[in-house]
């Protein structure tokens, strides 16, 4: 934990611009900080490889990376929207090479298209300046006034979600 937090504050110091933490859902302390700041007009997410990060070969699993693609792609989306929430409905992923404990990953997402609910998103994350990770997924835009609680949905009982 000691070189994590080590690691974090030599890398908040960043000389451009403070990366800036996202969330502080249950989720986010699941998986672990999703940190995000803009550079020259691209927004850039990170996150560390910790511990908890690990497959038994004691690299990054995949499903953690598959996770932060999401996270990030998702995050593009969502500000594509105007900040409306949005969900995943596919996503692609493609493994290129490995990450360690206390590496770096930073993803470079790109909106490719955009519908009125839905937009298309592409996303790099690199490692020491080599790409370990690709992405593509398409996101949809979720209308927050039709969710029903499934105690309301019993009530109305129209036979489908």
């Amino acid at each position: 934990h000691k070189e994590y937090r080590r690691q974090r504050q030599m890398c908040i110091r960043d000389r451009y611009m403070t990366w800036k933490l996202i969330s502080k859902s249950s989720y986010t302390q699941l998986l672990g900080e999703l940190e995000t700041k803009s550079e020259n007009n691209q927004d850039k997410y990170r996150m560390f490889v910790t511990e908890k990060h690990l497959n038994s070969g004691k690299f990054a699993h995949g499903g953690f990376l598959m996770s932060f693609l999401d996270n990030v792609m998702g995050n593009a989306a969502y500000k594509s929207f105007g900040n409306k929430p949005c969900v995943t409905i596919s996503m692609n992923t493609h493994f290129t090479f490995s990450a360690q404990k206390g590496d770096e990953l930073i993803g470079l997402p790109t909106i490719e298209r955009m519908t009125k609910t839905l937009c298309f998103v592409n996303c790099k994350v690199f490692s020491k300046n080599e790409i370990i990770v690709s992405g593509s997924g398409i996101w949809k835009l979720v209308k927050t006034s039709s969710i029903k609680s499934v105690k309301d949905k019993k009530a109305d009982d129209d036979g489908g979600w």
